[in-house]
């Protein structure tokens, strides 16, 4: 049953979705072919205006995924929606992880779509060529399985990054319809308030730990390996604490009780 209320959810979220997913390809295509041809003032122009889109069509991906997988728990568990869902024979938890598990995997087809067509615009002899460059000087310095261990953990931090931005949403929206009135409102001010809190909590950590973390230079500008092992480690361990924190309470105030409008 969790499986199916996943699938409803991620079907509903992506609805809209897949209209992006059509367009940013459609669009990466276009960048790439203006930017292909011999450059003169009209070109360069549409050059502009088609990047700007694209640029445009990646934010909106991301904050449309977003605001859906909102809308969908809001909808769905207190709007008029929730009549249906909360007489179907699943528990709480059930349903509070069928969200959740559909919001990872829409943020993820999104992230999967946006890297997709972001490569295949930057993408050229030029760009492979610096690539090739910036990750053999990172083999050089610090080995090849720290320089994959240093890509991979960039790409894990980024996506944790904008779980921890959707899942402080979830939050102010549980605690904030928990309230009779201006549930809207207190979900926004509860979702804000929570995110730099704990934002600011991370540079207090990070200032503290730069006391003790000896930032040297070993070649070409590249810090140590201690300090990039200890600053990324960190990183990802402060947002899937925050992650997490942001999870297990959501669904304990969850299932302490919902007030349906």
């Amino acid at each position: 049953m969790l499986m199916k209320l996943m699938k409803y959810d991620f079907k509903w979220i992506n609805k809209v979705m897949y209209i992006y997913f059509i367009v940013l390809p459609i669009i990466s295509i276009a960048v790439k072919i203006v930017e292909s041809l011999e450059q003169n003032l009209l070109l360069l122009i549409i050059d502009k205006i088609v990047s700007a889109m694209f640029i445009s069509c990646v934010v909106s991906i991301l904050i449309t995924c977003i605001m859906r997988i909102w809308s969908r728990f809001i909808n769905n568990i207190y709007k008029d929606e929730s009549y249906l869902t909360h007489t179907l024979p699943v528990t709480k938890n059930q349903i509070f992880n069928a969200k959740i598990i559909a919001a990872l995997l829409s943020l993820l087809l999104s992230s999967i779509v946006i890297i997709a067509c972001i490569a295949f615009v930057y993408i050229n002899p030029e760009t492979i060529d610096s690539l090739k460059f910036m990750y053999q000087s990172l083999v050089d310095v610090y080995g090849f399985v720290f320089a994959i261990c240093f890509i991979l953990g960039i790409a894990l931090l980024i996506y944790l990054e904008l779980l921890y931005f959707m899942l402080a949403g979830i939050f102010g929206i549980v605690l904030g319809y928990k309230s009779n009135n201006y549930k809207t409102l207190k979900s926004i001010v509860v979702g804000i308030t929570s995110y730099i809190v704990l934002n600011s909590i991370s540079f207090i950590i990070l200032e503290f730990m730069s006391k003790f973390v000896d930032f040297t230079i070993v070649a070409d500008g590249f810090p140590s390996t201690n300090s990039l092992k200890v600053i990324g480690l960190s990183f990802i361990i402060i947002y899937l604490i925050y992650n997490l924190l942001y999870y297990f309470t959501s669904k304990y105030l969850f299932n302490k009780g919902v007030n349906i409008e």
